[in-house]
């Protein structure tokens, strides 16, 4: 068993709201909260700032194999005699993980005897990439993983030569750092991580929980179980892996939540950050009502905008300069990707069109009808606008009988005639007019730049229609299609964009959250 101390200021969480608000208990809390889920972790401590000896005395530190620290604001005010006594444990063989800003601290000048100085500017995204892969602590680590927001460390970082580099930062102002670094002092290991900025969640991402976890075991000098490598950081009584990387959950789902449970919409985001998911998929005019209100919200709890989408009516009038406004949406956010529902046809279009069966019928209908040929114009037009702004414009297979694409040879139609236009693979919708999704997979797969994972159960579908399985909303996972197959197959094709879990209807949607959260993310 591992003896833990964590030791944090605990300064800022009582000092601003916005940050004790994402850690309510103390970056302390919420580092005790993951690590005592690992069976060979105990949290024999927790220590701050204002405490006597700053909660670190002889006799704590010598019951403690791994101090994990936490420094910004007093840097200067921490005790000489303090740095000693831990300094002197490290050198007896006590092991050090030292989180973001801690890097500065006296106790770090000290063991690693330079000025420990680097470049810093605040709100940038970061691409962390694992640049050794063999070491013990990137166990369990996706290859890259990103995170929406943090503050940039950037080079040159005055550091002796490390032992080992295992994580690098890539931040999206182009600086590079060595985010995640060993040294060796005497008998103890150190590990620095860089990630853990006080005004973004950075501890509530499971990944970077099971990286500080994979630290602290590897300080401890002790050899890293299986089981330690392998168990699951838990929250909300799910559990967390980290493939794929990226999984993102409807807004309206969201909204669901709160009026089902009678949480607020703070705490739902709350849960479905701690859940693993990191994008919102958003209707246009649900971004527009509250952009700015609900774009902090998403930023406090580490979310970002993963795909906006709207309904048109382009079948009968393409109307450029509102259509633009999804682009301009997308570019605001920094989101690659929308959806586009183009429009709907009127029953003397959809009838005939659904009873054709071959490619050739099908396609001689499309070329010929007014109202699909409006529909490719404006889609034409709006994917021109778009790239020049660098944001893939899709269509998904949607679920109407009315709609001119909810089968793949019509989406094929479209792809293959409106250059740079892209698909959304809705996972379930093949199944409303009894279409293999797989088979559909297979026609559509070089066009997929967006993903919502819909599964369907066995009870009957909706509008009094017969279908051969069912159309009823579970949870991702919990239906009859391969979810799983299909998520494989587009991760082996280079896919490194999100899987969106889909359940409209449902009348417990917090429930199916978590549960779609842990079975995408389960998945290997």
């Amino acid at each position: 068993m591992t003896r833990v101390t964590i030791y944090n200021e605990f300064i800022h969480e009582q000092e601003y709201e916005g940050i004790r608000k994402i850690y309510p208990e103390g970056i302390h809390g919420c580092i005790k909260s993951f690590l005592q889920e690992n069976p060979d972790i105990e949290i024999t401590a927790t220590a701050t700032f204002e405490q006597p000896e700053h909660g670190l005395t002889e006799e704590i530190l010598k019951d403690t194999d791994v101090l994990v620290y936490w420094s910004h604001a007093r840097q200067e005010d921490f005790s000489d005699e303090v740095t000693e006594r831990i300094k002197k444990r490290v050198l007896e063989g006590m092991g050090l993980v030292a989180l973001h800003s801690a890097h500065y601290s006296r106790l770090m000048r000290s063991l690693l005897g330079t000025s420990m100085t680097l470049k810093w500017k605040n709100d940038e995204s970061e691409r962390i990439s694992v640049t050794c892969p063999d070491h013990p602590i990137a166990n369990g680590i996706p290859e890259q993983f990103d995170l929406i927001h943090e503050e940039m460390y950037g080079e040159f970082f005055d550091i002796p030569k490390p032992d080992d580099v295992i994580f690098t930062g890539n931040f999206s102002n182009g600086q590079v750092f060595r985010s995640g670094v060993t040294f060796t002092r005497g008998k103890g290991k150190i590990f620095y991580f860089q990630p853990g900025h006080e005004e973004y969640p950075v501890y509530h991402n499971p990944i970077i929980q099971r990286i500080i976890t994979n630290g602290v075991l590897w300080c401890s000098e002790k050899s890293v179980s299986n089981n330690s490598l392998t168990s699951n950081v838990k929250r909300d009584n799910i559990q967390i892996k980290s493939s794929p990387e990226k999984i993102s959950v409807f807004w309206d789902h969201i909204t669901d939540a709160v009026n089902q449970s009678g949480l607020s919409l703070e705490e739902v985001l709350q849960k479905v950050s701690r859940a693993g998911y990191r994008g919102i998929d958003i209707r246009l005019e649900q971004l527009e009502a509250g952009e700015e209100k609900n774009s902090e919200l998403l930023k406090n709890n580490n979310l970002e905008v993963a795909s906006i989408y709207e309904m048109y009516g382009w079948q009968d009038n393409f109307d450029f300069e509102n259509a633009k406004k999804i682009i301009d949406a997308a570019v605001r956010h920094n989101t690659g990707r929308v959806l586009v529902v183009p429009g709907f046809l009127v029953p003397e279009d959809y009838e005939p069109l659904k009873k054709l069966k071959t490619r050739k019928e099908i396609r001689e209908f499309m070329k010929s009808n007014p109202r699909i040929q409006n529909i490719r114009k404006g889609l034409i037009e709006i994917c021109r606008y778009a790239e020049g702004k660098n944001v893939l414009v899709t269509l998904e297979d949607f679920d109407s009988i009315n709609s001119p694409c909810s089968r793949k040879e019509e989406l094929l139609y479209f792809m293959q005639n409106v250059p740079g236009l892209k698909f959304t693979l809705d996972m379930g919708n093949f199944a409303f007019n009894d279409e293999d999704v797989l088979d559909s997979y297979e026609t559509l797969q070089e066009y997929i730049a967006h993903v919502h994972c819909k599964d369907r159960g066995s009870e009957a579908g909706y509008e009094n229609r017969q279908f051969t399985k069912g159309l009823a909303t579970v949870s991702t996972g919990k239906g009859y299609l391969p979810v799983e197959r299909l998520v494989k197959l587009i991760l082996s094709k280079g896919y490194n964009a999100y899987f969106t879990a889909e359940h409209f209807g449902s009348e417990n949607q917090i429930v199916l959250i978590q549960e779609s959260a842990e079975f995408l993310l389960s998945i290997k």
